[in-house]
């Protein structure tokens, strides 16, 4: 598990960066067009780094962050249903909700099951 918060660090950090300084740029090529307002880009990549950065409190505490892994597991589920809406009414391209909804989809498993396992002393 560790592993994999590290990779959920890294995809949050690197998701959240992106969103933040070169949405511009990746816009075209994964065919996103709803930016929306730059506040709300702000809050939304601002929200990512933040989760990054508690994947990592988790890898290094377990116990004390664990309630931070809950949270991130909803809001991973979170995001991958409204990539999922967004493609199903045509407003998201593939390509978005394969990198967000799916990637984020992959990760809240995989949390999920690491959540439900019984604790073992970690």
């Amino acid at each position: 598990m560790r592993t994999t918060l590290i990779l959920a660090a890294i995809f949050n950090i690197i998701g959240g960066l992106t969103i933040l300084f070169l949405q511009r740029f990746i816009a075209p090529l994964i065919h996103f067009d709803g930016s929306g307002p730059g506040l709300f880009r702000m809050f939304v990549g601002g929200t990512a780094v933040l989760f990054g950065a508690a994947y990592i409190a988790v890898w290094r505490d377990y116990r004390q962050n664990r309630p931070l892994l809950v949270y991130g597991t909803v809001l991973k589920y979170w995001a991958f249903a409204i990539s999922l809406f967004g493609f199903l009414t045509s407003s998201l391209s593939l390509q978005v909700l394969l990198l967000f909804g799916v990637g984020n989809l992959i990760f809240a498993v995989l949390f999920t099951h690491y959540l439900l396992r019984p604790q073992d002393g970690r």
